[in-house]
């Protein structure tokens, strides 16, 4: 008897088809390729989508989900697989209603925050940032939320991995006041950091928690500065109630 099971060997196989370079296909493709019914074929796409591990557009075309391609399949395991599957439609809605860039970020292996997804407002002139880069956590919304759910003793090691540096003139480097605004975070709920990685752009974020309370990533707006003063409290009200609700779902 095959100790081979024939279900799960077929997903294996569409990974590995999805994996190629840029490799897309449609339903029809998929089944012809695979000799499957279009029923099976289906049934597996959609199970693999939900998984997060595919993406389908508007055209019916399926391809691998964009963080394993940047990132490889060891980005995070199904927690995070499952949040990017729930947190794509409320932060193209949360970009398209607060008009300003939306990201999601988590803590690498490296000590840094590693951008997951973005969703980007239509506005002409919006804070975007390349999705290979890597942040700092001592001067990031994202990075100082993360550190704020921290001990005290991992909040040091997280630090000491890198030097406390100035990126820009507003970056907090004392370690006295970045204590302080880590305190504040954790008991606020959300982080804020204007100006201190590029002038010209405020982050405002909140954690994404598993069912055991721990960060499995982070909610982030990212608004050009000029505008933040304007809708401070429209955006911080945004991104604690969405924040929630990924919590509540994942659990």
């Amino acid at each position: 008897m095959s100790e081979v099971v024939r279900s799960a060997a077929r997903v294996l196989d569409l990974l590995e088809f999805f994996s190629e370079s840029d490799k897309e296909a449609n339903l029809a493709t998929i089944a012809h390729s695979f000799q499957l019914p279009k029923s099976s074929a289906l049934g597996l796409l959609r199970t693999l989508c939900s998984r997060g591990y595919l993406d389908k557009n508007e055209q019916g075309i399926y391809r691998l989900n964009e963080a394993f391609r940047s990132h490889g399949f060891n980005w995070g395991g199904a927690r995070l697989t499952k949040l990017l599957t729930l947190a794509r439609p409320i932060m193209a809605s949360m970009a398209n209603e607060l008009e300003e860039t939306v990201t999601l970020g988590v803590l690498s292996a490296e000590g840094k925050i590693r951008l997951v997804h973005q969703a980007l407002t239509s506005q002409t002139i919006r804070y975007e940032m390349a999705m290979s880069t890597l942040l700092p956590v001592h001067c990031t919304a994202m990075g100082r939320m993360y550190l704020a759910l921290k001990s005290p003793q991992e909040r040091q090691t997280l630090l000491a991995r890198y030097p406390v540096a100035p990126w820009t003139k507003y970056t907090v480097t004392d370690a006295q006041q970045l204590e302080a605004l880590l305190t504040e975070a954790a008991v606020r709920n959300y982080s804020i950091s204007a100006d201190e990685v590029d002038i010209g752009g405020t982050g405002v974020c909140t954690p994404i928690l598993d069912p055991q309370g721990e960060p499995v990533a982070m909610l982030n707006v990212s608004c050009v500065s000029a505008r933040f003063s304007d809708k401070k409290s429209r955006i911080i009200k945004a991104v604690l109630e969405e924040g929630k609700k990924l919590t509540d779902l994942l659990a």
